[in-house]
């Protein structure tokens, strides 16, 4: 079940949409979501130009997972939603609020939101690697059957045409 998406900064999501609604099913697989989150892309040119500015936040109260995808890659905003996902689920377990300072320079500060903050960094990181690898891995193993069903075509044809016999069938398997 995909999780609904805001387009507030009105970017071309059509290439991005497939990864983050598998990466999001893949995610709700191993954490089981009560609710799903809405993921926002906003725009912040001002915030682009600040080399520490934020590249993503979650908000608790409405559930909102919020990108900012001015200047970035793809796969650096499906991390950062990767990131959020983990915050998404420590809100749904009633983890978030741990009390105390949560200004600038909270992860300092703040022994509580650092710990869940390390948690949505090692967790995020690890799931999201989990499913680029095992999707690079059905990409790879889908590429190779339509190599070999190619390969087998053309030989077919080949040989059908008179081209190819066998003599030189073995001359092509060993250009391969």
């Amino acid at each position: 079940m995909p999780c609904p998406m805001k387009n507030l900064a009105n970017v071309d999501l059509s290439l991005l949409k497939p990864h983050i609604d598998g990466m999001y099913d893949y995610f709700d697989q191993k954490l089981t979501f009560k609710r799903p989150p809405t993921i926002v892309f906003d725009s912040d040119p001002d915030n682009q130009q600040n080399v520490l500015g934020k590249t993503a936040y979650y908000d608790p109260q409405s559930l909102e997972i919020h990108i900012f995808s001015d200047g970035r890659h793809p796969k650096d905003m499906l991390r950062s939603i990767a990131h959020e996902l983990i915050h998404h689920q420590q809100n749904m377990e009633d983890r978030l609020d741990v009390g105390g300072y949560s200004g600038p320079g909270y992860y300092l500060k703040n022994k509580g939101l650092k710990e869940l903050e390390d948690e949505a960094m090692s967790l995020g990181t690890k799931l999201f690697r989990e499913f680029e690898d095992k999707l690079k891995l059905k990409e790879q193993k889908e590429m190779s059957l339509r190599e070999w069903k190619n390969n087998e075509l053309s030989q077919l044809l080949l040989k059908k045409f008179g081209i190819l016999n066998e003599n030189n069938k073995h001359l092509m398997q060993e250009e391969s």
